[in-house]
């Protein structure tokens, strides 16, 4: 630190006493309150002090390389920073690779924590996560002193798709890896996973063949009492998963759908048989009834 302050104090001496650069210009006009090169304490040692009340640049033959304006704006790549800071540029973060666990970029909270709400990291065990705020009521705000208890949200992208994952209120502030629940996942191949109840004004299921296979002339309608046998013995519908299967391995909407569109063509079946038997049997009677009048006189 001496050594890169005595060459500091070298070069700045040598500016001074520069034949391009006067004394006086240097100074801004022999203003030693806005312009001058001093120090400060610091512990253990000394630090450099500029003061440089039209603001101070550093430039290279690439160009403006860091810009501070008198109104407090630093600028890197920009001698025109509109905030506090601008930068002209990509910018690279982090420890090594990112992957040490350390905030890579990170927001300061009241009490001064840096923690992991609020910060982009990005090892196995952390993940990107920020505050929002989604209505005027001040939902999102994320806070280290505890006034606000909200649940906290991230996403995650990699090979195995998207995952979005929740974590319970917290309002201590954490310096430590957040360990989250996967709540839903939608993989490359489009299929989703959703840890819960799903609800939906309209849903739309696209899946072919449908159910009207049954109306052909040439379908198979099963006898009732094969139907019949098949019930006692399964306790379920022919071609229907058992409620046991069902609660193993889930049901597919679309398909159930077009099994149970099946049943009920199934059933249009029977009934429109069993109306032409009721039909026929009617006019059976009927005409039993004038035969029997018929006798009677």
């Amino acid at each position: 630190m001496k050594r890169i302050l005595l060459s500091f104090g070298l070069f700045a001496f040598g500016m001074m006493s520069s034949q391009d650069i006067p004394f006086d210009k240097l100074y801004g006009n022999s203003d030693p309150i806005h312009y001058y090169l001093g120090h400060y304490p610091v512990a253990n040692a000394d630090g450099l002090d500029i003061n440089w009340y039209g603001g101070i640049k550093l430039q290279s033959s690439a160009g403006v390389g860091i810009q501070l304006l008198r109104d407090g704006n630093v600028g890197i790549g920009t001698s025109t920073p509109i905030q506090k800071l601008d930068v002209w540029g990509n910018i690279l973060a982090g420890n090594t690779n990112s992957t040490e666990g350390i905030n890579a970029l990170a927001i300061r909270y009241e009490d001064g924590s840096i923690n992991n709400w609020g910060a982009l990291r990005s090892s196995s065990s952390t993940y990107m996560s920020f505050g929002v705020k989604a209505n005027g009521s001040g939902f999102g705000w994320l806070s280290s002193n505890g006034t606000l208890d909200w649940t906290k949200t991230a996403i995650t992208l990699d090979n195995e798709g998207i995952s979005f994952l929740m974590k319970s209120q917290q309002q201590i502030a954490l310096n430590s890896p957040v360990i989250m629940t996967e709540v839903m996942k939608i993989s490359p191949n489009g299929n989703a996973l959703l840890q819960g109840k799903f609800e939906a004004r309209e849903i739309k299921v696209t899946l072919t063949p449908t159910a009207d296979f049954v109306f052909n002339e040439n379908y198979n309608l099963p006898k009732l009492e094969e139907v019949e046998k098949h019930i006692k013995e399964k306790k379920h519908l022919p071609e229907i998963a058992s409620a046991a299967q069902m609660e193993k391995e889930g049901v597919n909407i679309g398909e159930f759908q077009i099994k149970l569109l099946q049943k009920i063509e199934e059933l249009t079946l029977y009934s429109i048989e069993q109306n032409k038997q009721l039909k026929s049997q009617t006019k059976e009677i009927e005409m039993l009834k004038k035969l029997m009048l018929n006798k009677q006189k």
